[in-house]
Order: C-alpha cells, then structure tokens, then sequence
C-alpha cells in the first residue's frame, strides 16, 4: 500500500455572483474531474509535480474559469495568460504560458512576451502550439465590450485563476497555478500568478496557491509572507495563512489553499465565492 496523499484545487475566488443551478454543476463537474485525474497521478505513485500539472491543464480546459480557454481579454480584445508551476523538493520553477518547459528546459525561471513564443518554437520536443480561437469564448468577449463601456458591474465577477497543491507518497510537494488575469487589463500586464511569492510558492515543507487581487498579493508578496511565518515563527499554517491576510488583505477578495509534508491542508478566504475540492488522507 502506497501512503496516503494530498492534493487541494482550486477554481479561483470572486465576489458575491449569481450562479445558476446549471453553471454551478459544470464548475462542480470540472472541478471534480481535474481532481480525479490529478489523484490518479498520486494514487499510482507519481509525484506531485505530475499531479498539480494535470489538475491545473483539466481545469485549463474548461471555459468558464479565467485560464485557459476562456482568459479574459486585455485592452487590445487579445488574450494573454500566465502560469507558474513549482517544484518544492527541488525549489525549481518555471512561469510562463507553458511554465513546466520553462522550468525543465531553461536556466531561468520567468520569460514572457516575444521571448516566450521564441523560446517554445525552438524547443527540440517541439511541443504543440495552441491557436488563438481555442482561447476565445463569447462569454469572456461580452465582458470586455461591458468593461470598455462602462457598464461592468464587476471586473471579477466569473470564476478567476485556478490553481492546485499537493503532497505525494514520497513526502514531495507542489504547486501550480494559472491564470487568464483582469478583463480589460493593460497589455504586457503581469500579475502574481506568474511570480513566485507573490501568488505563488512551494518548497520542501509548505506549498501554496492564492487566488483574487493579483496586483495586492504581487505588491505584499503575500505567498512569501506566508512561508516566512511558517518556516521562521513557529507559526501553524492556518495561522500563518490568517496573519498574513488580516494584515495584507483585509478587505481584499482573496483566496487561499495550502498543504505542508503532514498531509494538512488548508483553506482561507474572504471573498464571496471560492471554489474548492481536496482530496485528503484518510
């Protein structure tokens, strides 16, 4: 018998929004879906590296989260996504639109824009380039027609970033998370998904993916900010994770989802909505 694992995901965090019975059950449906397919990779062994990537691309795929098919657009009605995926035993990670590559392939750990596409064409593995048309959907293009216009009564009113942590049987830990960013947001605008730290962080004790307000976490390195209180003040990781966002994101939407090498898992939030599944040890 393998021990047991853990493995938390996310579906983002948003303000108070009106969900029919219908979209309800489809976020529920893919949310159970990526964990399923992300616990198969821990359930037969693999590592958690493997397994928060697999949960993240499931969830990737569904439009009705920002990332993925279906990010928001920025200002130019283009799409411009970011991601990041880390890996806590070796403290390697790498963010971009294909952050594992950045990371497995390169010494360096963030590249964007025109240096991004370059660095994945000339990748030997070659992997495959998704078009434009598999990121568009008419739901995110309303949006931004109403958010040009005036007429939005929220810029974070649909499921944001997503995001997943776990614990493998062999005591590794993970992170990965991404995200399509804010509707109308400027061009070239990077937020915290893409830095670890700020929305992001794993090492070989604690790992953890946060979700709302990226430029609030970016500019209160708020994933960081958790880990130190971990690791330095004694601090349990419930603990830590209400210090920081009492101090930093108090009345922020936000959300919160981390796991440590016992198997605890942790969920905090003070936005309206949080959607969260976890798979824990028995």
């Amino acid at each position: 018998m393998l021990p047991d694992y853990t493995l938390v995901i996310h579906g983002g965090a948003g303000e108070e929004i009106m969900l029919n019975t219908q979209v309800t059950g489809i976020i529920e449906f893919a949310l159970q879906t990526a964990l399923t397919l992300g616990s198969q990779v821990l359930q037969q062994g693999g590592k958690s590296l493997d397994a928060v990537q697999r949960s993240v691309e499931a969830l990737e795929d569904c439009f009705l989260f920002n990332a993925g098919k279906g990010s928001v657009f920025n200002k130019d009605g283009k799409n411009e996504m970011e991601a990041t995926i880390i890996d806590g035993s070796s403290k390697r990670s790498g963010s971009v639109a294909s952050a594992r590559c950045v990371m497995e392939e390169s010494s360096h750990s963030l590249i964007v824009g025109d240096g991004a596409e370059e660095f994945l064409q000339g990748l030997e593995k070659k992997e495959k380039p998704v078009v434009p048309e598999y990121f568009y959907t008419d739901i995110r293009h309303r949006e931004l027609i109403a958010n040009l216009s005036g007429r939005a009564k929220s810029i974070n009113n649909h499921p944001q970033t997503v995001g997943a942590v776990a614990l493998d049987c062999w005591n590794g830990l993970a992170a990965a998370s991404s995200t399509g960013g804010l509707v109308g947001k400027l061009k070239g605008r990077v937020g915290d998904t893409a830095i670890v730290g700020a929305g992001i962080y794993a090492d070989d004790k604690i790992a953890l993916t946060c979700s709302g307000d990226g430029d609030v976490f970016l500019r209160n390195t708020v994933a960081q900010k958790i880990a130190s209180l971990y690791h330095n003040e004694s601090y349990g990781l419930r603990q830590a994770c209400r210090e920081v966002m009492t101090e930093h994101l108090n009345g922020i939407c936000a959300g919160i989802i981390s796991v440590n090498t016992k198997g605890d898992a942790i969920v905090e939030a003070n936005a309206g909505v949080f959607f969260v599944m976890s798979w824990l040890p028995t």
